[in-house]
């Protein structure tokens, strides 16, 4: 909200006061006369009022949206929603790399530990709010995928609880669902609880066709390795908010989160070669594997928030101070028996922990009548420790570098903006951050790579309320992105079945430096009267320097063994443009109906394309979705169909990936029971939609090896009672 709005609410609450307090004086005393209790209750939370206020681009998707898009896990959210938000699907249990598009998640400004991988399992029920911030901002520094800010739920006003119980059906197995949110305030104190458990069922298959060639295009070699994997996941999760009112408008908070989570999955790869390639004939067995894994995650956060509002006219002020810990071990047994019945068994055991402390402080100060003055302070200090050990027939296996990393990250961070109502129509709202970060990697045999640097980063947001129903917006800001801790670690995290390049190994690149952006925005959002609906259109032209790409290559590992291994490069200077639309639509003549959709595409082009000469093609992605109330039957009725078209881009100097096209379909349907009670039925991913990839490697023009990859899609069935106390 901008400044000119509290001032006037501050002169009107006061004008309110000083007039009864004249009257009295000039009137004669009355008999005393019995009031009536008047019972004052916030206003709703109006997303997109607050979007239409907001000093820069904001898409703000509230609770009630939230129930309606109707999804288990914050991954499941981010899907649907606008913004042209791209998040990297985990496969066979572990979480990819980050794709380019991918946005920093926090939760109430913090990053949690492990990052966004265990943002996306949060359940969508601790959450009251998702705001996106596709554009840097002087507390938010973002880089083309923007950041996402989930909030969580706060204490309620009165007693409050829900709770839902849940099954859910996965191909051939059963898995469950439990837990509820309890909330209450007394006087000075306030309490909030959260807890949730989950056990999913695994189940999905894959298969994977490699092709080699002659450089006469001659069919040599054929292999077929088909992926099966059964097994099931449990997690936790508890989150607790306990307040207490201090007087002066102070108010401290201790936020406990605690996420403990337990994955047991089997994998068995049946191997195929046909002795006959040139035609395809003469199908043969080429070995078997079979592969269990077991791992433990334990990541915990314990914060408080100290928070204070001036008398008006005074503004706010806010500290936060927060220790965060991650732990996850994983153990992988894989037995393997050869074409000639040869057995070999090979143990890997990995594990990570993580330590991390940070501060953050900010203050919002009024200044004269058309200025509001914000900043901001941040600190943090990580450390992370990965091992990694490998036993082959009872033998450790040498993995020299790469058994051990020792990380260290430093953040310090100062920021501050104005947002200034230059006229009734026009907010400015300049920003200036000021950045130094440290990082440090030791590997297994102590040798230290370690760098720092110092970034100003300036931002500059344009308001235009050309009137209640159109906003004009423009931004020009930069941006750092320094690598993450396991982005440097050299450690090797292996793939769970066939390694290939769509499913390689993982590991960090110690020789990384930081990614810098400059983006310039242009929008213009439209707000329907009534609270019908929004929908918005931006432009992005971004530069980025020193750009962090994923390269797979194949690399000799201790054994030998020659396997695709995935790292982050910096690949040099590129240019990226991409367009983002976003509607929600709620027709006056049928207001029960809600239509709401995003689309977007983005091109990436590099200044130099000697390291990866097949440049990347356009991405193009949409959502479209629908909500029927039908309040006769007290049912609601909903879906959402997410499109994504074929893209191909390079993954190293000779090989292109294609990831296919992808229409998924997910539908749902709530009952109400009672006042209280409800039934809700989701079938996701109705059409068994899978995910199919193609890779092609070129040598002097020529093909020489091809790999199709196709992963079975999955239906899940989920029915769940909810209620509310």
């Amino acid at each position: 909200m901008k400044y000119s709005t509290h001032t006037a609410l501050s002169r009107l609450v006061a004008l309110s006061c000083l007039l009864p307090a004249a009257s009295l004086a000039q009137t004669a005393p009355e008999p005393a006369t019995r009031l009536e209790t008047v019972k004052v209750t916030a206003p709703a939370f109006d997303a997109d009022a607050a979007r239409q206020e907001s000093s820069s681009a904001k898409i703000i998707v509230s609770r009630e949206d939230l129930e309606k898009l109707d999804a288990a896990t914050v991954s499941e959210i981010l899907r649907r929603l606008p913004g042209g938000v791209t998040i990297s699907e985990g496969r066979r249990g572990r979480h990819s790399q980050p794709d380019r598009l991918e946005p920093r998640i926090v939760v109430d400004g913090d990053a949690l530990p492990g990052g966004n991988r265990m943002a996306l399992r949060l359940p969508v029920e601790l959450i009251e709010r998702i705001e996106i911030i596709k554009n840097s901002t002087a507390e938010f520094p973002s880089g083309a995928g923007g950041t996402i800010n989930l909030i969580l739920r706060d204490v309620p006003p009165k007693k409050t609880g829900t709770y839902r119980f849940g099954v859910l059906y996965n191909d051939d197995a059963l898995g469950a669902r439990v837990g509820g949110v309890y909330g209450d305030k007394e006087g000075e104190k306030g309490e909030l609880w959260m807890l949730f458990a989950n056990s999913r069922p695994v189940s999905s298959a894959r298969t994977l066709s490699s092709q080699h060639f002659t450089t006469a295009g001659v069919r040599d070699d054929w292999d077929i390795e088909s992926d099966s994997e059964t097994g099931r996941d449990n997690a936790l999760y508890f989150i607790t908010r306990l307040t207490r009112d201090l007087g002066q408008g102070t108010r401290l908070v201790i936020s406990p989160f605690l996420l403990a989570s337990e994955r047991n999955r089997t994998t068995v790869t049946q191997k195929t070669t046909y002795s006959d390639p040139a035609t395809g004939s003469g199908p043969t067995g080429n070995g078997i594997e079979r592969e269990h894994e077991q791992a433990q995650r334990i990541n915990g956060r314990l914060a408080a928030d100290w928070k204070r509002r001036h008398p008006p006219g005074g503004g706010d002020s806010s500290a936060r101070i927060s220790l965060q810990s991650e732990s996850e071990s994983r153990t992988s047994d894989l037995d393997s028996i050869d074409a000639l019945g040869t057995a070999s068994h090979t143990q890997t055991r990995t594990t990570s922990r993580a330590l991390e402390l940070s501060l953050t402080a900010k203050r919002s100060l009024p200044l004269a009548s058309v200025h509001l003055a914000t900043f901001g302070l941040e600190a943090r200090a990580k450390n992370l420790e990965e091992t990694k050990r490998q036993i082959k027939e009872g033998t450790p296996q040498p993995l020299n570098a790469q058994a051990r990393a020792d990380t260290r990250e430093h953040l310090l961070a100062l920021w501050a903006q104005d947002e200034w109502q230059v006229s009734e129509r026009n907010l400015l709202t300049p920003g200036l951050r000021l950045q130094r970060t440290l990082g440090r990697v030791t590997d297994a045999l102590d040798t230290t790579v370690s760098g720092s640097h110092t970034a100003w980063l300036p931002s500059l947001h344009h308001l235009w309320q050309i009137n209640p129903g159109w906003n004009i917006r423009s931004s020009l800001a930069w941006s750092d992105k320094p690598p993450a801790a396991r982005d440097l670690s050299p450690v090797i995290q292996t793939a769970t079945g066939a390694n290939s390049l769509s499913n390689p190994d993982r590991a960090g690149n110690p020789n990384l430096t930081v990614e810098r952006t400059a983006t310039l925005q242009l929008g213009v959002e439209h707000f329907l009267p009534q609270k019908r609906g929004s929908a918005g259109l931006n432009l992005y032209l971004r530069q980025i320097d020193d750009k962090l790409q994923q390269v797979i290559q194949p690399e000799t590992l201790p054994g030998p063994e020659v396997r695709y291994v995935e790292r982050p490069a910096n690949v040099g200077r590129a240019h990226e443009t991409s367009v983002v639309a976003d509607f929600k639509f709620q027709p006056a003549a049928l207001p029960a109906l809600t239509l709401r959709g995003n689309a977007s595409t983005s091109q990436l082009t590099l200044d130099d394309s000697s390291m990866l000469p097949r440049q990347e093609s356009p991405r193009h992605n949409g959502n479209l979705g629908v909500d029927y109330e039908h309040a006769p039957w007290k049912t609601t009725l909903g879906g959402n169909l997410s499109l994504t078209a074929s893209s191909t881009r390079g993954v190293n100097a000779t090989t292109q990936l294609t990831q296919r096209a992808r229409q998924q379909l997910d539908l749902y349907a709530v009952k109400k029971i009672d006042k209280k009670l409800s039934l809700r039925l989701t079938i996701d991913n109705v059409t068994r939609e899978g995910q199919d990839s193609e890779s092609l490697e070129l040598s002097g023009g020529s093909l020489v090896n091809r790999e199709d990859d196709r992963a079975r899609g999955v239906r899940t069935y989920y029915l769940s009672l909810e209620g509310k106390l």
